[in-house]
């Protein structure tokens, strides 16, 4: 019988050396499909480390619209007209560029938020990314997203509140600096009034801040700036 992908033995060659002939081509193949698995594994692996020019293949999905205002991963209120993106592995900051593999198409989006979590689907980009990349009526496209830039030295903060009127917000923050704290009131685009505390390089010294002004009865959470 013929082996696949082999010939049969010239008449009069001795047995064990068609078995030896074979059984080394056998291997050579063997090899051969594990040496293509592993790049194969190795191409489609989640950057976990911010290291600028390593690339993922998978789908892009997007998201937003009914999330708007929600906090995100890091802290951040969700803005579905923010050039942002939710990453299951990515540190916060990581900035990405994700094209779509189909169209040409690139947009550069900063890592805010964790997801997707559906299999194959590597990147979860805003509504306002997914539109300037030209992929909100297909909902899903393949891409190709690679890393820019590493994330910046993390800065934390202490919330302690969010007003739609400027003056809730400052009396707020004149009654924590009373208590001795670093407050002050930051404005987002969307008219948001935070009452913030400090910054903090460590994660630890923000938390320790959020403990002492939660036994003061402040709705405090701590936020990674960057």
């Amino acid at each position: 019988m013929t082996v696949p992908g082999t010939t049969r033995a010239g008449r009069g060659e001795p047995a064990g050396s068609r078995r030896g002939a074979l059984a080394a081509r056998l291997a050579a193949a063997a090899a051969a499909l594990a040496l293509m698995a592993g790049c194969a594994g190795t191409r489609r692996a989640p950057a976990t480390a911010a290291t600028p020019g390593a690339t993922e293949f998978g789908d892009a999905s997007w998201y937003g619209i009914e999330e708007r205002g929600r906090l995100t991963a890091n802290g951040e209120p969700m803005d579905p007209g923010a050039m942002t993106a939710a990453h299951k592995t990515l540190p916060f900051g990581t900035v990405v560029e994700v094209t779509d593999r189909d169209t040409g198409n690139s947009v550069r989006v900063r890592i805010n938020d964790r997801g997707p979590f559906r299999p194959g689907r590597i990147i979860d980009l805003s509504h306002e990314a997914a539109r300037r990349l030209g992929i909100v009526a297909r909902g899903v496209a393949p891409v190709s997203v690679t890393i820019v830039e590493r994330p910046p030295a993390s800065v934390f903060t202490v919330q302690t509140g969010a007003f739609r009127a400027a003056n809730g917000a400052a009396r707020l923050a004149e009654a924590i600096r009373a208590a001795g704290y670093p407050a002050s009131v930051s404005e987002t685009d969307g008219g948001v009034h935070r009452v913030r505390v400090g910054p903090y390089a460590e994660r630890s010294e923000a938390d320790r801040v959020r403990r002492e002004l939660r036994a003061l009865g402040y709705d405090a959470l701590v936020v990674r700036l960057r």
